[in-house]
C-alpha cells in the first residue's frame, strides 16, 4: 500500500471541498433569491397600494373640484336672480326682449349653461331661450324653491343636464324664479385625463350619466368616489365619479421598480456566491492540510496551523489526545490495579470484601486439603449494631464499623485474614496450622476488644459481637459447608446472650434445620393467612362479667395442625417476623372488635401483646394508627401488652414512643409484671394504665407464703399509683378467693376459660350478657 503524502491529498477529501464550496455557495444564493423575491413580492404589494389610493386621492381631488364648480355655477345663478333686470323682466314684457337676452347670454358664456327661462310665481314661464321645453309646474323643486324662496337643484339623467332654481325676490317676496340647466358633460370635462391617460365616469345611484375618455378595448383600475358631507351639494344631486387609469400604465411603474430590485438581487447574489465560493475554500485549506498532518505518520504533532480558530483547536486537541494515548499506556496497568483493588475490597474499611472471601476461602481450602493442615474460619455478627444505626443515624454506624474494623485489624497476626461480608458481619481466617493454640489465644482477646465500648460523638456505645467458629476440615472441607457452620455457631453464641464465641457442633446441624424449616414455614403463614388468633376471656371475679380479652395467636400449620406459640414465637423475634406477625395478630383482633361491637356484645378491650422488636421500631405509632384505620376499631377498645423488660432496654426511645399511643386513646399495661428488673422511678414515669401479675405468683399463692407476699406488695403498688390491676393464670376457687381477699379483683385462667376461637367466646358474651341483663 502506498503511503499519503502532504503533496498527495486524497480524490475523496478533494470532492468534499468541491462539496463544501457548492454547498456554501448555494445555500447563499438560495437564502439571498428567497430574500430578494420575497422582498420583491412585499415590495410590489406595497406599490400597488400606494398607487391605488394614489389613484383614489386623484379621483377623490376630482370630485371636490366637480364640487367647487357646481358651487361656482350656483353661486352665479342665485346671484344672476338677484339681478334688478330679473324683477323688470317678470312685469315687462318689453324689459324682458331688450334686457334679459344679452343678461343671460353674458352669464352662458363663462358657464356651461345649456339654457335657462323666467317663471312667474304659478310656474308659468314669462320668459325662455328657444333650447327650454321642460313642464315647469310639474317640477317638485320648482314648487319648493317658489314656496320656500330657497335655491333648489336637481339631476337630470336622461338629458345629461344638471338645473339651477334660484328664486327672484322683491323686498324678501318671492315673485318668480330663474331657471338654469347646465350640461353635466362639459362640467365632468374640465377634469378629465388627457388622452390614453384614463377615463371619468358619473354616476347617479349605480347608473351611468356620462363616460369620458373611455376604451374598451383597453383594461383600466378604477377608483369610485362617492358623495360626502365635505360634497353636499353632489350628495344632493346623488352625483359620484369614477376616475380610471389603464392597468398597463398602472402596472408599468410597479413591474419597473420591481425589476430593477430583483436585478439588483441577482447582482448581489452572485457577487455572495462568488465570496462564498472563496470562504469555502477557506475553510477547506487548512482542513485539508489538517488531513495531511494527521496522516503524515513522520509527523509528531499536527499544531500550530496558523488559522487561530476552532480548526486549530482541532489540531491541538488532536496532539492532546496523543500524548493522552502515551500517558494512558503508561498508566494502564496502575488503573488496573486500582479497579481490581476496588472490586476485592470495602470502601467504607478497606476490607476484602465478599467477592474477595469466596475466593480467598476456596483457596484455603484446597491448600489445607493439600497441606493436611487445619484453618479456623470466624463469623463475626455484632450484636446491637442495628440499634446503634437506627437511633444514631448512618453516619455514626459508619464510624462505628471502621473503628471495629480497625480493632480486628491491629490484632491479626500473620497469615491471619479479616473480611467485611456485609453490613455489620465479618469472616475472620486464620493461619493454617497444625493446631489450635493461635485461636486459642486470638478469640479472646477478639472479643474482648469488641467488648470496650466505641465513643462517637459524646455516646458510649456498647457493640459486643456473637462469634461463630468453624475449623477446616473438621467441620467442612467446602466453602458453603463452612460458611453455613459458622453462621449456626454464631446463632448459638447470640442465643446464650451474644458477646462470646461458640464453636460449632453437629447437634447444631439438627437444630439449624428445624429452625430454618420454622422460619420458611413462617413466612408462608404470614402470607396465606394461617395464623389464627384466640381470644381468653378477662372477667370481674365479683360479679364474673366479661370485662375483656387477651388475642393469642395460633399457627394453623397444613401438615402439623395447631402449634403453640412456643413453637414458633422464639423463632420468630429472632429473625424479626416477629414484627410481621405481631402486626397481623393486632389487625385480626381490632377486627374481631369491632364485627362483636356490631353485633351488638360489649367484650370490652382487647389485649394484644407487643413484642419488643416492635416497641423498638420507629414506625410502631404509625402501624397502630393504619391497623385502626383499616379495621376501623376504635382506640379505647385496644390494649397493648408490654414486658417491662423490653422498656428498661431503651428508655430514652420507648417512653416517648408509648406516651403517643398512650395520648391516642389507646391502654397501656405491664406484662407478666414482677418477673423483670424495673425500678419503682421508671415505673412512675412509664404511661401504663395497668399491671398483669405474673401466672407464676398466682399459681404458688396457695402453697407459697412469699408468693402471696408478693401479690399482696404489687397490689399495694398499684393502689398507691392508681393503677389497674388483673391476675394471670387464675386456674382454682382457692386462688381466685386470695386474689380477692388480696384486693384484686379482675382475673383470667382456665377458671374462666381457655384460649379460645373468636366464634366461642361469642356464646360466652351471649350468655354473659343474658345473664347480666
Amino acid at each position: 500500500m502506498k503511503l499519503l503524502t502532504s503533496d498527495q491529498p486524497p480524490k475523496h477529501y478533494r470532492s468534499l471541498q468541491r462539496k463544501l464550496t457548492l454547498t456554501i455557495c448555494g445555500f447563499v444564493a438560495l437564502v439571498m433569491l428567497i430574500v430578494t423575491f420575497t422582498v420583491a413580492y412585499i415590495l410590489r404589494n406595497e406599490l400597488y397600494q400606494q398607487a391605488y389610493k394614489g389613484l383614489g386621492e386623484s379621483a377623490h381631488s376630482s370630485l371636490i373640484q366637480l364640487e367647487n364648480r357646481i358651487a361656482y355655477l350656483v353661486e352665479g345663478t342665485a346671484r344672476l336672480a338677484e339681478n334688478p333686470f330679473m324683477v323688470n323682466g317678470l312685469i315687462d314684457s318689453q324689459a324682458r326682449t331688450t334686457d334679459l337676452p344679452p343678461l343671460l347670454a353674458n352669464f352662458s358664456s363663462g358657464t356651461s349653461m345649456r339654457s335657462a327661462a323666467l317663471l312667474d310665481f304659478d310656474g308659468q314661464p314669462v320668459y325662455q331661450d328657444e333650447h327650454w321645453l321642460p313642464e315647469f309646474n310639474q317640477s317638485t323643486e320648482l314648487r319648493a324653491a317658489l314656496s320656500m324662496g330657497e335655491i333648489a337643484l336637481y339631476n337630470d339623467p336622461a338629458n345629461r343636464q344638471m338645473t339651477v332654481i334660484a328664486p327672484i325676490k322683491f323686498y324678501d317676496t318671492t315673485q318668480g324664479a330663474l331657471l338654469a340647466a347646465f350640461d353635466l358633460r362639459e362640467l365632468v370635462a374640465r377634469h378629465a385625463f388627457r388622452e390614453n391617460e384614463g377615463f371619468l365616469r358619473l354616476y347617479t345611484e349605480d347608473t351611468s350619466v356620462l363616460t369620458l375618455g373611455h376604451d374598451e378595448t383597453i383594461n383600466y383600475i378604477s377608483s369610485r368616489q362617492r358623495p360626502t358631507v365635505d360634497t353636499p351639494l353632489l350628495q344632493q344631486l346623488d352625483l359620484s365619479l369614477e376616475a380610471g387609469i389603464p392597468e398597463s400604465q398602472f402596472e408599468s411603474v410597479i413591474t419597473t421598480t420591481v425589476t430593477r430590485f430583483v436585478g439588483i438581487g441577482i447582482i448581489l447574489t452572485l457577487i455572495a456566491a462568488i465570496l462564498a465560493a472563496w470562504i469555502g475554500q477557506g475553510i477547506a485549506s487548512p482542513t485539508i492540510e489538517l488531513y495531511r498532518r494527521v496522516k503524515d505518520t513522520r509527523r509528531a504533532t499536527c499544531a500550530p496551523l496558523g488559522t487561530h480558530d476552532e480548526l486549530e483547536a482541532l489540531a491541538e486537541a488532536f496532539d492532546e489526545r496523543t500524548r493522552a494515548l502515551e500517558l494512558a499506556q503508561l498508566g494502564l496497568q496502575e488503573q488496573r490495579d486500582r479497579f481490581e483493588y476496588e472490586a476485592n475490597h470495602d470502601s467504607l474499611t478497606g476490607l476484602p470484601n465478599r467477592f474477595n472471601f469466596n475466593q480467598q476461602l476456596e483457596l484455603a481450602i484446597s491448600q489445607a486439603v493439600h497441606d493436611c493442615l487445619n484453618f479456623t474460619l470466624a463469623y463475626i455478627d455484632l450484636d446491637r449494631f442495628k440499634l446503634i444505626n437506627d437511633s444514631l443515624g448512618h453516619p455514626v454506624g459508619d464510624k462505628v464499623l471502621i473503628t471495629v474494623a480497625n480493632r480486628l485489624k491491629a490484632l491479626l497476626g500473620k497469615g491471619d485474614r479479616l473480611f467485611r461480608h456485609g453490613g455489620d458481619e465479618f469472616f475472620l481466617m486464620l493461619a493454617a496450622s497444625a493446631d489450635t493454640r493461635h485461636e486459642d489465644e486470638l478469640l479472646p482477646r477478639v472479643v474482648a476488644a469488641l467488648s470496650d465500648p466505641v465513643i462517637k460523638h459524646g455516646h458510649h456505645l456498647d457493640v459486643r459481637a456473637s462469634i461463630g467458629v468453624t475449623r477446616c476440615p473438621q467441620d467442612g472441607n467446602t466453602a458453603q459447608a463452612l460458611t453455613r457452620n459458622s453462621d449456626l455457631a454464631m446463632y448459638l453464641a447470640k442465643k446464650m446472650g451474644g458477646g462470646q464465641y461458640q464453636h460449632f457442633h453437629t447437634s447444631l446441624s439438627d437444630q439449624a434445620l428445624q429452625r430454618m424449616e420454622v422460619e420458611a414455614g413462617l413466612k408462608q403463614a404470614l402470607q396465606k393467612g394461617e395464623l389464627r388468633v384466640y381470644f381468653q376471656p378477662q372477667v370481674d371475679m365479683r360479679n364474673g362479667r366479661i370485662t375483656g380479652t387477651e388475642a393469642l395467636v395460633r399457627w394453623q400449620h397444613p401438615e402439623k395442625g395447631l402449634l403453640m406459640p412456643g413453637a414458633f414465637i422464639p423463632i420468630a423475634e429472632e429473625t424479626r417476623l416477629i414484627i410481621d406477625l405481631g402486626n397481623e395478630v393486632m389487625r385480626q383482633a381490632c377486627q374481631q372488635q369491632v364485627e362483636w361491637y356490631r353485633a351488638g356484645f360489649n367484650p370490652g378491650r382487647v389485649s394484644v401483646n407487643l413484642a419488643g422488636a416492635q416497641i423498638h421500631e420507629a414506625d410502631l405509632v404509625e402501624s397502630v394508627q393504619n391497623v385502626l384505620h383499616q379495621t376501623g376499631c376504635k382506640p379505647q377498645w385496644l390494649e397493648l401488652e408490654v414486658t417491662e423488660g423490653f422498656i428498661m432496654q431503651d428508655t430514652a426511645r420507648t417512653v416517648p414512643t408509648l406516651k403517643q399511643l398512650k395520648e391516642m386513646g389507646i391502654l397501656l399495661s405491664i406484662d407478666d409484671f414482677g418477673t423483670g428488673y424495673s425500678s419503682l422511678t421508671y415505673l412512675k414515669r412509664l404511661p401504663v394504665c395497668r399491671l398483669k401479675i405474673d401466672q407464676s405468683f398466682v399459681r404458688n399463692s396457695a402453697m407459697d407464703p412469699n408468693d402471696l407476699a408478693i401479690i399482696e406488695a404489687i397490689i399495694a403498688l398499684a393502689n398507691k399509683l392508681d393503677l389497674e390491676l388483673i391476675a394471670e393464670g387464675v386456674e382454682t376457687e382457692e386462688q381466685k378467693k386470695l386474689l380477692l381477699q388480696a384486693g384484686c379483683p379482675h382475673a383470667q385462667g382456665y377458671l374462666y376459660g381457655k384460649p379460645m376461637p373468636a366464634l366461642e367466646l361469642m356464646e360466652m358474651l351471649r350468655e354473659n350478657q343474658t345473664g347480666t341483663a
